[in-house]
């Protein structure tokens, strides 16, 4: 199942890479935003934030926001927790994401902001983020970005007075937190193995876990799924160039290609890859009848089994052939009598 790239093209600078633009402009754009790199920016050929903190270390750091119109615009501003979204891909956007378990600073508790920006016509403003590094010492990456999107009236028929966010576009600019570049090592785990849909097809997900506070970067994840002990593989993804964010976990999904489910037990062989360090799993999962049953009846395009209906005109036509041959018998019988 090929990774959805939909996202990029609502989040213009949402990227895998996790490179975004000092300066950030599109022509579907009202605003444009500028990073103000500090001086304890670690990796000075970055252009978004790659701040170095001491713990405890508190630091104010700003974006120059510009209106590039002739009218007053007003700009929803957030600072987000990074999250891994269910295409593998590291999510910014997300201002109150389902947070992984393991996750023990967000950087959205860390920092302190507006909300809004009203900016007038033809005119520029600092917008001001401030910092509180935790107090322990740590090698770990903290990890989010800094979502900028406008705020538009919308006319709407039945109240002209309400106003509606239209999600449309926003620019985003990353921040990461380190006190140090010495890092973690990743670490990945398999959780649940679960029969789901995704569109209304059938599809099995695996949740992968990145435990650790570093980024997991060029992803390469091959599931393979079987009979309980069966040795034909049933249905495979492979993906690569995927990228986990810090403390994350996204559900990797194995399509059942237009298939019904059939209730049994199966078992998944699943290789992931990330530079040197490999991991493999084996795990056992079931599907149950009223869980098959459940989302067949959901599932579109399903490619129906006729299996024991061949079976049973092929039994019938045998049927019928002996019984041609067994009156043929008896007439040939009779006749020489």
């Amino acid at each position: 199942m090929k990774k959805l790239i939909a996202l990029l093209l609502i989040i213009p600078l949402l990227a895998s890479t996790f490179i975004f633009p000092v300066t950030t402009d599109a022509s579907e754009m009202n605003f444009s935003v500028s990073a103000n790199l500090p001086e304890n920016q670690m990796d000075k050929t970055k252009t978004y934030f790659d701040l170095k903190m001491s713990p405890g270390m508190e630091q104010t750091i700003t974006v120059t926001m510009t209106n590039q119109t002739d009218d007053e615009i007003t700009v929803l501003a957030s600072v987000n927790t990074a999250v891994t979204n269910d295409n593998g891909i590291i999510d910014y956007s997300q201002t109150d994401p389902k947070l992984d378990e393991t996750l023990i600073h967000p950087i959205s508790n860390l920092t302190d902001s507006a909300s809004e920006v009203v900016l007038a016509p033809n005119s520029s403003k600092e917008y001001p983020i401030t910092i509180k590094m935790p107090n322990e010492t740590f090698d770990d990456t903290i990890l989010g970005g800094i979502h900028f999107q406008e705020k538009t009236k919308k006319t709407n028929t039945d109240d002209a007075k309400t106003i509606q966010i239209e999600n449309k576009y926003a620019y985003i600019i990353g921040l990461m937190l380190r006190q140090n570049d010495t890092g973690v090592k990743a670490d990945l785990q398999l959780n649940d193995i679960t029969p789901t849909q995704i569109n209304y097809r059938n599809v099995v997900t695996a949740n992968l876990q990145n435990t650790e506070a570093t980024i997991l970067k060029d992803l390469e994840v091959d599931a393979k799924v079987f009979k309980k002990d069966g040795t034909s593989v049933l249905h495979e993804n492979f993906e690569d160039n995927l990228r986990m964010a810090p403390n994350s976990n996204f559900n990797f999904p194995v399509s059942w290609n237009n298939q019904a489910f059939k209730a049994g037990t199966y078992r998944m062989e699943m290789v992931a890859r990330s530079g040197e360090q490999v991991w493999r799993w084996t795990e056992y999962f079931t599907i149950s009848g009223k869980d098959a049953d459940s989302f067949n009846d959901k599932a579109v395009e399903i490619e129906k089994d006729y299996t024991w209906l061949y079976i049973l005109l092929g039994s019938l036509l045998a049927l019928l052939i002996l019984l041609f041959v067994f009156l043929l018998g008896r007439k040939s019988k009779k006749d020489e009598e």
